[in-house]
This record gives structure tokens, sequence and C-alpha cells, in this order.
């Protein structure tokens, strides 16, 4: 059974929400929307919808240069039209798609510098080209990622991009951190595969992201832990694989 997105746009598209709560601090505030309050948010309607082939679609969307992400229950990634550039009855058709090896339950797309990150219930982290253009071939265009992360255990929060590192919380009790560019640490044979620049343990996951401000990386855990660690793995890390206290 196929399960429809649907967007109610009347905003700025302008603006972004390029990753879960807009930035890496999760402020939650669209500092350009100015079409949107309390007069007419009841009379907000859908302006268009675009099919994806899952049975349920559970993540929440990221928005960013024009593309609206979101990940499914069908082990894909999807991006679509923001503006909803679409056929007649707004019936909006995939730019493209990425595939992952498990469902994508919980986490927001995370967009920064031309790269969509998301992770899955396949222990591994994903980077795709945002815009479709590499590593991207076919009708309908699907797209090989850029690199992959394995986590160890299954990712269901949202990754957290800031400073040229994305920080992921797993269901393996870590916070690790990987070069965004897919460089550092990073080896290619016919893949692109990557290892984190840091760890840190903490408690049992409950599925939040990260949140990154001021140099400090902040993550809560389902044990009632709320953790922080520098955020460039400096301080309190030790050891050749770097792991934070």
């Amino acid at each position: 059974m196929r399960r429809m997105v649907t967007i109610g746009l009347v905003i700025v598209l302008s603006g972004c929400w390029a990753q879960f709560r807009g930035d890496a601090g999760h402020a939650g505030n669209q500092a350009f929307e100015s079409a949107i309050g309390a007069s007419n948010v009841g009379a907000l309607a859908i302006t268009w919808h675009g099919r994806t082939g899952a049975g349920s679609v559970t993540a929440t969307p990221a928005l960013a240069n024009g593309v609206a992400y979101v990940g499914a229950s069908d082990h894909k990634l999807y991006a679509f039209d923001a503006a909803g550039d679409c056929v007649a009855l707004k019936t909006c058709a995939v730019r493209w798609t990425g595939l992952t090896g498990n469902t994508i339950t919980g986490g927001s797309p995370a967009v920064a510098n031309n790269v969509v990150y998301i992770g899955s219930d396949d222990r591994k982290l994903y980077a795709f080209s945002a815009d479709g253009s590499t590593g991207c071939s076919g009708t309908p265009k699907t797209c090989a990622p850029l690199w992959t992360a394995a986590t160890g255990a299954s990712v269901q929060s949202s990754p957290t991009v800031t400073g040229g590192v994305v920080y992921i919380e797993s269901a393996n009790l870590k916070l690790e951190a990987f070069d965004a560019a897919g460089v550092v640490n990073c080896t290619t044979v016919t893949t692109t595969t990557c290892k984190p620049l840091w760890t840190a343990a903490i408690g049992p996951s409950g599925g939040q992201s990260p949140a990154v401000a001021n140099g400090i990386a902040y993550v809560a855990t389902a044990d009632g832990i709320l953790a922080a660690f520098d955020a460039t793995g400096t301080v309190n890390c030790t050891g050749t694989t770097k792991t934070c206290k």
C-alpha cells in the first residue's frame, strides 16, 4: 500500500528547515516565516502531495534549497520539489530516491553543503547528493550514497550537522561524530565507508537528536541523563579510536 506525503505550503520558500527543529541547536524557529499567523493558520489546506512506495511514513521531512526530503518504511529517502511544481491536481513526482538497507522510522534528514544525511534501521548513517547529481541515474532517478558509516545499532534519531561534522545517536549506547565531507577516517574501495572521528558512551537511546551549540554536543538518554561533550572531540577525549567522556 502506497502512502502520500502531503505538504501544506503557505510559507516563504527563501527560508528552510534543513534539519531537525531547524538548526544544530534545535531552536525550532523559522525566522523567514511571515505568511502564517494566528489569524490564518486554521485555513491551511493541502497544496500538493507526493506518493511514496511505503506502507507508512513516520519520519519528519526536512526542507532545503527548494527540495523537501523525507524517509519512509520502504527503506528509501525521497526528494520532492518543495514548491509543488507538479502536474494537474498537484500530484508531485519524486525528484529522486536513495535506497538504504532497512526502514527509516523516525529520523528527520539533515541537509548541509549539498549533502543530505539520514540514519536507517540497518545500523548505518547515509550521505546522499542533495540535488541528485552525484551517483544518481535512471528514470525514475535513484541515487547511491556518497558514503556510509556503520553505527553498530539501528538509527532512529535525526542527524545534526554543524562545523563540518555530523553527529548521530544510535541504539548502541553511543554518540558518534563523523566527518560530514566523508574524507577524514574514510576509505574507498568500491564504495566509501567512514569511521567516527570520536565516540562517547551514553545511556540507552530514546531516539533524540543531538543538539550542538557553542562547541558543546548535548544528548539526552532514555535512562534520565543529559550528557554534554566537547563537540570537537578534544577535551576529555583519548585513544587512537578516540573516545570522549
